[in-house]
């Protein structure tokens, strides 16, 4: 093993147990898994919030790193 595809593989664990977590956090902020199936906008009288709170703006960040890291690990695994 090569110690580029342990780094990429390590790197690409973490951010995809850190979205799961971040996920997570996310879904218990809309009342379990009512809050999967849409039952969370019941609470919205006048509507959507404008803009993004962190945790959101963390979810994004994370997710946009896991698709970068994952055309990273194809490419490292074109390599061996």
């Amino acid at each position: 093993m090569s110690f580029l595809f342990l780094f990429v593989m390590i790197i690409d664990l973490v951010i995809s147990v850190a979205l799961i977590w971040v996920v997570m956090m996310k879904m218990s902020k809309h009342g379990g898994l009512g809050g999967a199936f849409g039952s969370g906008s019941l609470y919205t009288v006048f509507g959507r919030e404008k803009g993004l709170d962190t945790l959101a703006k963390v979810t994004i960040a994370l997710a946009v790193a896991f698709m970068v890291m994952s055309v990273v690990t194809a490419y490292v695994l074109t390599l061996k």
